[in-house]
């Protein structure tokens, strides 16, 4: 091949991956199902603090949410709860706070910490009084691969500046997280394209409603959860589900967890110390796993880390004179499977008497 004809198909091969490149980003930026590029939940903000209960939309992004509804708060709640979907029961009903609000993600890590109580700090320039931290053991995992904290940009520089004001240093990186750059990710192409086949342009419009429908999912004007009714409610389908689990627990690879990461320690006690020095109230949530799968983490010793992160916590929380409910391990509760809605999440009677138990 000369050298001409070699230019020739270089530039063919520039102009077809340029042309490539630029479909996959005008799909994802034109269509974004996960809401994770546009933000889209706004009006889903507004009807909730407006005290009505929101049906949870098909294109539902949780952290894209919790910046809307902070954004369209007059003023900061006096309390406010973090955490993961193991902590969302975490309301006015279950604590008996009044003025309360539940910002919990799911698979919330240690940068979700930062990136909500970030949001608050940049909205009011001042933290709630009390904050509630819903810890799992895989916040001080090194090998945590959640990244979803990275997807949207205003999240990202939340996590990013709050956590150098508390620090005094950046933010590094997991290098281990899965996140991708939603406007060129190829994996959210196929899925913007499959929702576009499934949705068309239902999918442009903001799907914001009040929930009329007991057994659908969604929110409650204190940020609280209300999941569909086969996991809401109790049933002998749903306890079958729970007494099915078998093995490790390997929710964010945390079965091979084997210690408490130094740095993610670091940046939760700092955290905490921070909230404390400012006059916040902080108090440490710790949600059980089902019965049948302590056997397997604690019994047969399949999540060793479990153990360890409850020791830590409660260490660090009798040195810092925390407040600390719950644990991960159901039968100090005197629980069984029944109040699991799958193996790792507590129903909200579970998680009203372990907030509550003496």
């Amino acid at each position: 091949m000369s050298k001409k004809d070699f230019c020739k198909l270089l530039l063919k091969a520039l102009v077809y991956g340029i042309a490539i490149l630029s479909l996959i980003i005008g799909v994802n930026y034109a269509v974004d199902a996960a809401s994770v590029i546009r933000p889209q939940h706004t009006q889903m903000a507004k009807l909730s603090l407006a005290g009505n209960i929101v049906a949870v939309p098909e294109n539902y992004n949780e952290r894209v949410y919790q910046m809307c509804i902070v954004n369209n708060f007059g003023e900061i709640p006096e309390t406010v709860v973090i955490g993961s979907s193991r902590g969302m029961f975490i309301g006015e009903e279950v604590t008996g706070y009044n003025n309360i609000y539940n910002n919990c993600v799911s698979g919330a890590c240690l940068e979700d910490y930062y990136a909500l109580l970030g949001l608050y700090y940049d909205k009011f320039h001042v933290l709630p009084k009390r904050v509630i931290i819903e810890t799992s053991p895989w916040v001080f995992y090194a090998g945590n691969p959640e990244g979803r904290w990275r997807e949207d940009s205003r999240y990202y520089d939340s996590a990013c500046s709050f956590f150098e004001r508390v620090n005094g240093e950046e933010l590094i990186e997991n290098s281990n997280t899965d996140a991708e750059n939603p406007y060129i990710s190829l994996s959210y192409f196929r899925y913007n394209i499959a929702q576009w086949k499934e949705q068309g342009y239902k999918l442009l419009k903001e799907d914001a409603r009040i929930s009329i429908d007991v057994t659908e999912a969604a929110d409650y004007p204190d940020g609280t959860r209300r999941y569909q009714a086969s996991s809401e409610n109790e049933s002998k389908d749903r306890l079958n589900k729970v007494l099915s689990t078998s093995g490790a627990c390997t929710y964010q690879n945390s079965n091979d967890m084997m210690e408490i990461d130094p740095e993610k320690s670091f940046g939760y006690e700092n955290l905490i110390d921070y909230l404390q020095n400012n006059g916040t109230e902080v108090i440490i949530y710790m949600s059980p796993f089902s019965v049948t799968q302590c056997k397997y983490s604690f019994d047969d010793n399949l999540n060793p880390g479990f153990l360890l992160a409850y020791d830590y916590i409660i260490n660090f929380a009798r040195n810092r004179n925390l407040e600390v409910h719950g644990g991960y391990d159901a039968r100090e509760f005197d629980l069984s499977d029944i109040r699991f809605m799958d193996f790792m999440h507590l129903d909200r009677t579970g998680t009203n008497f372990v907030w509550n138990y003496k």
